[in-house]
């Protein structure tokens, strides 16, 4: 099998960054992502920032606009290269400049093979040569196109790579779809029941001032207590094997776990910092004044081994079933409520006692528990797909530099 080594410039019709001024946000408009919103192969919707057409449209002449096979990476900050993807259809969409376009040359390279080899963790470790800046770590544009890739010469062997790890990544993205669709359901259930107050059995309940009478607004320290997480040291999380630390990555923009956060933690902990499968945890922490991740909340999914909670998280004791708790932070938008007690000038902090004096709207205790027994199997189902995935990625990440270096033949 013939390789052959060649220079991403060469490779590429056009190599460039998104805006490097970041237009005013508004209400609605057109989409315009950093690296944040970046995921392993799509983008997320969920808290992007929105332009007007002017803005856009500038942009646009600006070149910041992805075209069709464009690949992706993120270019700046401490996730460079770790996300990395082809554009698979028309956006109406611009980019920052926290990620760069590249522009592969069909002539030589097919697109979604570039990016499988832009993946790899050769490249990735070879990396760091192009990189400048101690605070926030930056691909340098200029020298990352001189660096050297080793391709397959032949078109049609990249094409048939592509073809056989594109399989594995086009049946995470069925079951990405369908989390969504149970995750919506879950939604449209909690709003059903508990916001448009249409639950079982609502046609024979007494209502007063538009609340169902038997239904009371209590104080959430009548409710739930708080277990604080660790504080840690560089050197604890500088390793290799230890326990699984839960941390602030581990929040999904305004509410939901994410599972490519986990560090590895080898100090001291107490019992009460350790979290289990159904666990509730909260961020107490914004590194943004987006409000992101503080007061959004998460249901720990069943994680092997031993795991633990950073100081930006605590663990929500409640004496409420915790999965109607957690639909009720995220769906209810009790989140957002409580987020906006946070202060502070460049990191947001929430002192979790501030809140516990705020009321909640809590249904009668046998709606609460037929609510959380219908909604379990669903929450179980996306955390059986999200285990696929994981299983499915780890095949393929495996498969990936073997399939590069010519070990398995095609």
């Amino acid at each position: 099998m013939t390789y052959i080594y060649e220079t991403i410039g060469n490779l590429c019709t056009k190599i460039t960054d998104g805006s490097h001024f970041s237009p005013v946000e508004r209400d609605e408009g057109f989409p315009m992502y950093s690296s944040k919103d970046m995921l392993y192969d799509c983008f997320d919707d969920s808290s992007v920032k929105r332009i007007g057409k002017e803005d856009f449209d500038k942009l646009v002449n600006q070149d910041c606009k992805p075209q069709i096979d464009d690949v992706l990476i993120i270019k700046d900050g401490n996730s460079y290269l770790k996300r990395v993807f082809r554009i698979k259809e028309d956006i109406e969409a611009v980019i920052l400049s926290s990620i760069a376009i590249l522009r592969p040359n069909k002539n030589i390279i097919d697109p979604q093979y570039f990016t499988y080899v832009l993946r790899t963790a050769s490249v990735y470790n070879a990396m760091a040569n192009y990189v400048s800046g101690a605070a926030i770590p930056r691909v340098v544009l200029r020298d990352f196109k001189k660096m050297k890739l080793r391709i397959h010469k032949d078109l049609n062997k990249q094409k048939q790579v592509a073809t056989i790890l594109s399989a594995y990544d086009s049946q995470i993205e069925n079951n990405q779809k369908r989390i969504k669709l149970l995750e919506q359901m879950t939604e449209n259930i909690y709003k059903e029941w508990f916001v448009r107050f249409r639950f079982p059995g609502h046609e024979t309940v007494e209502f007063e001032s538009g609340v169902p009478k038997m239904w009371e607004y209590k104080p959430l320290r009548e409710i739930i207590s708080f277990e604080r997480g660790l504080s840690y040291s560089s050197e604890e999380i500088d390793c290799e094997d230890g326990v699984n630390l839960v941390n602030l990555k581990n929040i999904d923009a305004f509410g939901g776990y994410r599972r490519d956060g986990l560090k590895h933690y080898n100090g001291r902990y107490k019992a009460s910092q350790v979290v289990n499968k159904g666990d509730l945890v909260m961020g107490v922490t914004d590194m943004t004044q987006d409000r992101r991740t503080v007061g959004a909340v998460a249901l720990i999914p069943d994680i092997q081994g031993v795991s633990v909670i950073s100081a930006d998280l605590v663990k929500v004791k409640s004496k409420q079933p915790n999965l109607f708790l957690y639909c009720l932070c995220r769906y209810g938008n009790y989140s957002k409520y409580f987020s906006q007690f946070a202060n502070g000038a460049n990191v947001l902090h929430l002192k979790p006692n501030t809140i516990l004096n705020k009321k909640v709207l809590l249904p009668n205790d046998s709606l609460v528990r037929l609510f959380a027994e219908k909604v379990k199997g669903i929450i179980d189902c996306i955390d059986d797909l999200y285990k696929q995935n994981d299983l499915l990625t780890t095949q393929r990440d495996l498969l990936l530099p073997r399939l590069m270096s010519g070990k398995i033949n095609i």
